[in-house]
């Protein structure tokens, strides 16, 4: 995610440089229109050759003259939103954002555009940030859930990988759970998956990478001192330079979490600053500070709250295993992300806490690249913490080396867990509703039909983290596309290795 920060007397830009190169510069505010320049690296768009394409979703918010923040709509009227060169808008009915394509066909190096914006009130605002987060898109088909193998997997009623054909009702008689885990027992399926809970079918955006560490500091600082007490692990008071998200247990593993306050809040006062300090020397959100690594210690209320903030949902588990394995794909045993049942493990380091991090491993022939430990536990965790978003993908990486899911989704497998919500429980009552851009008072999303807030009842982990171990096809294999080891376990608090990511 790029910003940048538009006052009617300056724009400060970021200065920041994100995952594929996404930058925002330029920005201008004329009565209630701004205008600003976009643009990103790696861009494509296959549609005519039955592909998909990748986006920027774009959204802002408003700084009151009180301080309290809150989400801009845009203009319901399309013909008030302009672009120029090959970019196209388009605008959701609930214009809370806007996607920002290329109207181009191929893949392109980079693209390129200025736009402009209606906002629909501007009243009493006093700032205005402009947020874009790359996105792909998830082409309408069906596709097949469960490999026939993965522990607890979901599979048809004999089964085998069960084919999603629609979003129509699905009966529970004719799913099956496949070799259910002995160690936990795992969630029973229910006797119905309504129309309405998103079986990733029907087409849909995807964020290209999991959630980054600076976007949760974007988010952390436009909330007030008590939402960011429930979004952080350390109060929001604490001295300048202690890090908010690790556990208060063990204040000096930070599992390459740097997450920091860099001004104290008060209490029913001013909330805090938070930047990210990853080398530890006091100077923060430097180029070498980690800030496009992925955001771990999330909780499923964490994780909610920041979709809901940014206008997005949650994914389902179905929708996940679209995202990895694709649509008309036969389901491969034991299968990860890029479609194999092979993985390199990636641990160590290269240009380590810069926008360019990468590590010195490739991925071996026939095998995907992915942050994730060791085959054997008893030789330990390998890298100990995220790596950044995207770090194997190059310009001309095949989806094997960047490790990547059938439509160019990144770090699938591996890095951190994936919170999606399960076709089984309180899960099959999520409808797919979208966040409206604001949190509640105590910093909890609030949208009708999502996962509650402090159970995590329906949410499951899915793909695996940095620390996850890879057995054989059948046994302890977290980082496979269908595996459902941990179906039992809520996302209550927050863990070093589990993140995510959000839809639309």
């Amino acid at each position: 995610m790029q910003k940048i920060i538009i006052t009617s007397l300056l724009l400060l830009l970021s200065s920041l440089c994100f995952s594929n190169n996404l930058q925002l510069k330029n920005g201008s505010l004329h009565e209630n229109v701004i205008s600003f320049e976009i643009s990103w690296n790696n861009c494509w768009n296959h549609t005519n050759n039955d592909g998909n394409y990748d986006a920027a979703w774009i959204f802002t918010k408003g700084k009151l003259a009180n301080g309290e923040w809150k989400h801009l709509d845009l203009s319901n009227n399309s013909n008030s939103h302009q672009t120029s060169g090959s970019v196209n808008l388009e605008l959701p009915t609930d214009c809370k954002g806007v996607f920002a394509l290329s109207t181009n066909y191929g893949t392109f190096s980079s693209i390129s555009s200025t736009i402009s914006l209606e906002i629909d009130d501007i009243s009493d605002i006093q700032v205005i940030e402009v947020y874009a987060i790359e996105m792909v898109h998830i082409s309408e088909g069906e596709f097949y859930v469960g490999d026939g193998a993965s522990i607890s997997s979901i599979g048809d009623s004999q089964g085998e990988p069960f084919l999603v054909e629609s979003e129509n009702e699905i009966a529970g008689t004719s799913l099956s759970i496949v070799n259910p885990n002995t160690y936990f027992t795992p969630e029973g399926l229910p006797e119905t998956i309504p129309t309405t809970f998103p079986k990733g079918f029907k087409g849909f955006y995807v964020m290209k990478y999991e959630v980054s560490q600076i976007q949760y500091v974007d988010f952390l600082n436009t909330l007030s001192y008590n939402q960011q007490t429930n979004r952080t692990s350390i109060s929001p008071n604490a001295e300048t330079g202690t890090y908010a998200m690790i556990n208060h247990n063990q204040p000096d593993s930070l599992y390459r979490n740097g997450i920091v306050i860099v001004t104290p809040g008060e209490e029913n006062g001013a909330p805090a600053v938070y930047g990210i300090n990853a080398n530890g020397n006091q100077s923060f959100n430097e180029d070498s500070d980690g800030l496009n690594r992925a955001a771990n210690f999330l909780s499923w209320a964490d994780l909610a709250a920041y979709l809901d903030w940014a206008a997005l949902r949650p994914i389902s588990e179905f929708e996940f295993e679209k995202i990895c394995r694709g649509s008309g794909n036969e389901a491969t045993t034991g299968e990860f992300s890029w479609g194999s049942s092979e993985v390199t493990n990636a641990n160590t380091p290269v240009n380590d806490g810069t926008v360019f991090e990468t590590v010195s491993e490739n991925a071996s022939s026939g095998s995907g690249l992915a942050n994730h430990g060791n085959t054997v536990a008893s030789q330990g965790w390998g890298l100990r913490g995220v790596l950044r978003t995207g770090f194997a993908a190059t310009e001309n990486s095949t989806r094997m080396e960047a490790g990547a899911g059938f439509y160019g989704v990144m770090e699938l497998s591996g890095n951190v867990w994936e919170q999606t919500v399960m076709a089984a429980g309180e899960g099959v009552l999520f409808n797919g509703n979208f966040g409206d851009g604001q949190v509640d008072e105590n910093g909890n999303a609030n949208v009708e039909g999502w996962c509650n807030n402090s159970t995590a009842n329906g949410v499951i982990l899915r793909g695996g983290g940095w620390g996850s171990t890879v057995s054989e096809v059948g046994s302890y294999r977290d980082l496979a596309v269908s595996d459902r080891f941990y179906s039992h376990l809520k996302p209550i608090n927050r863990r070093n290795t589990v993140g995510g990511r959000g839809a639309r």
